[in-house]
């Protein structure tokens, strides 16, 4: 028969599994919302919001309530820690998420701005497939899957970058843009944040599974 600590871990760790899968949702709906300029999907993301919200406080108590609970094992004091840590970092993307959904509803009143090689649609779809990724890396307990997270934090900042030139010199050129442009910066922010956090996740899947700490870093990041 499991022992009720145990039981009670199972329990927290399918959860915050649940938890992810709203999260990874929200942002999914978000992206899809701004990309295609959906105002009715980006009320979803607004009006799912809550949940979330309710979600991390109840695996926030129980993780916690768990450290009192019986004579845990280091290695079960780590997995409530990491559970616990990448909650919050889950709670933050989903705010990404609505925040995103909220910059689309504001651009829905503004000209439309149109950037060349899409580097919005870009760093939607690297930002959704490392946060996609660095759960599953979670869930399949796959260190190689969360080192490749890590590397792919680049593609990110380099749209970015074109981003941000591409907008610069719209705004310049009009001053009828400037609104438009300064939500599509805000949009941009929100994207490197979901990446960067989804990060986080993978390099505390590398710390649980390994007992290695690759934090800061990142471009030593290596199979070793």
């Amino acid at each position: 028969m499991e022992h009720p600590f145990h039981e009670e871990l199972k329990r927290l760790k399918d959860e915050w599994i649940r938890m992810s899968f709203r999260v990874d949702e929200a942002v999914a709906k978000a992206c899809e919302a701004f990309l295609l300029r959906d105002a009715a999907l980006a009320q979803e993301v607004i009006a799912g919001e809550e949940t979330i919200n309710s979600l991390e406080i109840q695996i926030d108590d129980k993780g916690h309530s768990l450290f009192a609970l019986g004579q845990p094992m280091a290695v079960d004091l780590r997995l409530i820690a990491m559970i616990l840590k990448m909650n919050t970092d889950l709670e933050r993307i989903a705010d990404h998420a609505v925040n995103i959904a909220e910059k689309t509803l504001t651009l829905l009143k503004l000209p439309e701005i149109r950037l060349s090689g899409d580097p919005l649609q870009k760093m939607a779809y690297a930002a959704q497939r490392m946060l996609r990724d660095s759960l599953d890396s979670f869930l399949k307990e796959d260190v190689e899957l969360a080192l490749r997270v890590l590397r792919s934090d680049d593609g990110i900042d380099q749209a970015d970058t074109s981003l941000y030139g591409q907008i610069s010199g719209v705004m310049e050129a009009n001053s009828s843009a400037v609104e438009a442009g300064i939500q599509l910066v805000m949009v941009s922010h929100n994207l490197e944040r979901i990446a960067d956090l989804a990060c986080n996740i993978a390099e505390d899947v590398i710390y649980l599974k390994q007992g290695r700490e690759v934090r800061h870093s990142r471009i030593r990041v290596s199979h070793s």
